[in-house]
């Protein structure tokens, strides 16, 4: 088999998997398959690496227990509609870039904010509840407005408000710290 045609047939399939894997939204148009990236695969077990990051001051692992911008710009902004609602128009770059610029700025405060009180000493979370509740949207289930319940090891008793967690596909991610 010549190169040419060897070129051609991998192009056609890896096209043809590209939209096969691609949802369709309400208007039947093809859009990417949305997946986050090191999310996790319950809210217990974000909470934990959540606790560790914090317990160990790790700026970085903190983080990246956050969506990146693609997924909040892609998802999160572009899928935050209810179930079966048809999208709107979509958002211009400048106004994605401000958005994004928004609340990564606010969340990133937060963080510091979270290693100055929290970072460094045990505790371990002893409950979780969601202040806003559970909401379904188009492309992601947010669990909104996290409230953990701490345990020193002295077993003082605090409460820490934070902001919301997106579920896509069984994999889970903060979508900020930032708490209303």
């Amino acid at each position: 088999m010549n190169r040419h045609l060897a070129a051609m047939l991998l192009i056609t399939a890896s096209v043809a998997h590209a939209f096969a894997a691609t949802p369709t939204d309400t208007a039947g148009e093809q859009r990417p398959a949305l997946r986050l990236t090191n999310g996790e695969s319950s809210v217990e077990r974000l909470v934990e690496r959540f606790r560790r990051a914090l317990i160990d001051k790790d700026k970085q692992a903190l983080r990246a227990l956050r969506v990146t911008q693609d997924e909040y710009v892609e998802i999160i902004m572009a899928g935050g509609i209810d179930p079966g609602q048809p999208r709107g128009s979509d958002y211009s770059e400048q106004a994605k870039q401000y958005f994004w610029g928004v609340l990564n700025g606010r969340s990133i405060y937060t963080e510091a904010n979270l290693l100055a009180e929290y970072g460094g000493h045990p505790f371990k979370v002893t409950d979780v509840t969601y202040r806003k509740g559970v909401k379904q949207y188009a492309d992601y289930r947010a669990y909104k407005q996290l409230e953990l319940t701490l345990e020193d090891d002295a077993g003082r008793v605090d409460r820490l408000r934070i902001g919301s967690i997106a579920e896509i596909d069984g994999q889970f991610k903060f979508i900020s710290y930032v708490r209303d």
